[in-house]
C-alpha cells in the first residue's frame, strides 16, 4: 500500500480540542449515557433489562455480527433483511473494509468533492487512481449527473459518495440516485455510499423535510448488485463510544468477500456494544434519539441563519436541509478569508472551533475552498448563542482591522 496522505480534519480536531470552549467543529450528536437511553425510552424498564450485561457472555461472536443488532440494522433500510447486515467497527471501520475487499492497485474510483476525507484519500494508498466529481459551489452544491460519464475510464471501479453529505449538509435526491445508478450499471461499476448522517433531513425555506431513501433501497432500478452502503450509531444516534458501524449490500457475493476481510481485520465487534447498539435502535428507543436530535437541529438553525443574515458582509452559506453541519463561507469584499488562520486565531481569542474547510477537506485543492468552515449545529441548543456571539465578537474585530 502506497503512502496514505495525512487526515487533516481528525488531526486538526485532536490538537485544538484542549483549547475549546465552544467546539463548532464536530459532527456528532451529543454523547449518550446509558443512564440518558433509559430515560429516553418509552418502555424503560425493558430498556433498561436489555442494557443489564452482568451475565452476557462476552464470547465475541464469529461472522456478520449477533443476530439482534442485524435485525435492529435491517429495519432502518426498506426491503433489506438481517442476512444482508455486516457489523464493523464505527463507519470509518466498515469503510475500509470495504475499499480493502473491493479495490486493487490501479483501480480508478471516482469520489465526490468535497467529501470526509476517508472516503476519497484511503483509495489513494493501494494506490488507486482517483477522480473528483464536484458538488457545484455556485449552485447550492448540487451534484450534476451528466458529469459523470465524462470521468469514467476503462478501469474505473467504484464511485464512492457520502449522502447526506459531510461537509456541505446537502443531500441527493432519489432521482439524482437512480441517475447515478443507471450510469454505475451501464458500466458495471460498484457504488459505495457513506450514509453515517441518514435520516438527519432538516426543513428547508419553505418548511418543507424531503429526505431520500437509502441507495440500498432502489430495488426497482439495480437489483441491489454492486450497491453497498456503510452507516453507524455516531453522527445520528449520539453513540460514538458504542463502536458498532455497519455494511449493508443485497449483493451476495460482495457481502461474503469483505466478510473474509473481517476475520483478517478484527474478526467480530464488542459484544457489549452491539448490545447497547441494538437496544438504542429498537422501537423504544430509536424514535425518540433522532426526535431530540433533530430538535436540536430545528433550534440551532434559526440562530445559525440569523447569525449569517447580520453578517452577510463576511458570511454566506447554503442552508443545509440534511446532516448535522454546514459549510460557510468566509470572505471579504468578495476576496476569501484564510480559513486556517481564521479558525486559529478565533480559537485562540474566543475558544471557538470550526473545522477550516481547505485544510480539512481541501485535499490536493486548496485554493478552491479557501474561505470555507464547518459549523456543527445538531449539539446542545444552550451551547449554540453563546458560540455565535463569540464568533460575531471576533468578526467584529476582524471587520474592523479588514476596514
Amino acid at each position: 500500500m502506497a503512502l496514505l496522505p495525512t487526515f487533516e480534519l481528525p488531526k486538526y480536531i485532536r490538537e485544538t480540542e484542549d483549547r475549546v470552549k465552544y467546539g463548532l467543529g464536530g459532527s456528532a450528536t451529543p454523547y449518550m449515557s446509558i443512564a440518558d437511553l433509559i430515560s429516553l425510552s418509552s418502555d424503560p424498564d425493558t430498556t433498561a433489562k436489555n442494557l443489564d450485561v452482568r451475565s452476557l457472555k462476552l464470547g465475541g461472536g464469529m461472522g456478520l455480527g449477533s443476530p439482534g443488532v442485524r435485525a435492529a440494522i435491517a429495519n432502518l433500510y426498506k426491503g433489506i433483511s438481517p442476512d444482508q447486515v455486516m457489523t464493523a467497527v464505527g463507519t470509518t471501520g466498515a469503510n475500509a473494509m470495504v475499499f480493502t475487499t473491493l479495490l486493487s492497485s490501479g483501480d480508478h474510483v471516482i469520489s465526490l468533492f468535497p467529501t470526509y476525507g476517508q472516503l476519497s484519500g484511503q483509495p489513494k494508498g493501494f494506490p488507486c487512481e482517483v477522480s473528483s466529481w464536484n458538488l457545484d459551489i455556485s449552485d447550492g452544491w448540487k451534484l450534476h449527473v451528466d458529469q459523470l460519464e465524462a470521468l469514467i475510464r476503462p478501469n474505473t471501479k467504484m464511485i464512492v459518495l457520502n449522502n447526506p453529505n459531510n461537509p456541505t449538509g446537502t443531500y441527493l435526491d432519489a432521482d439524482t440516485q437512480k441517475q447515478i445508478l443507471d450510469v454505475a450499471r451501464k458500466h458495471d461499476i460498484i457504488v459505495m455510499v457513506d450514509e453515517i448522517f441518514r435520516p438527519l433531513y432538516h426543513e428547508d425555506d419553505n418548511g418543507n423535510i424531503a429526505g431520500s431513501p437509502s441507495f440500498v433501497e432502489h430495488d426497482d432500478h439495480y437489483t441491489g448488485r454492486g450497491v453497498v452502503v456503510t452507516s453507524s450509531m455516531s453522527k445520528v444516534w449520539g453513540l460514538t463510544g458504542a463502536r458498532i458501524g455497519w455494511i449493508v449490500t443485497k449483493d451476495q457475493e460482495i457481502l461474503s468477500k469483505i466478510l473474509d476481510v473481517k476475520f483478517y481485520a478484527f474478526t467480530s465487534t464488542s459484544d457489549i456494544d452491539e448490545v447497547v447498539a441494538a437496544e438504542a435502535l429498537s422501537d423504544r428507543c430509536r424514535p425518540n434519539i433522532l426526535k431530540k436530535h433533530l430538535g436540536n437541529a430545528r433550534a440551532n438553525l434559526p440562530l445559525l441563519d440569523a447569525f449569517v443574515k447580520k453578517n452577510s458582509d463576511m458570511v454566506s452559506w447554503t442552508k443545509p436541509t440534511a446532516a448535522a453541519t454546514a459549510f460557510i463561507r468566509l470572505s471579504w469584499k468578495g476576496t476569501p478569508i484564510d480559513d486556517v488562520e481564521f479558525c486559529k486565531a478565533l480559537l485562540d481569542e474566543e475558544g471557538v472551533l470550526l473545522s477550516p474547510g481547505s485544510l480539512c477537506f481541501g485535499e490536493d485543492r486548496q485554493k478552491e475552498l479557501l474561505g470555507f468552515v464547518r459549523c456543527h449545529f445538531t449539539f446542545q441548543p444552550e451551547k449554540m448563542a453563546p458560540a455565535l456571539e463569540a464568533w460575531d465578537r471576533f468578526l467584529q474585530k476582524t471587520r474592523a482591522s479588514l476596514s
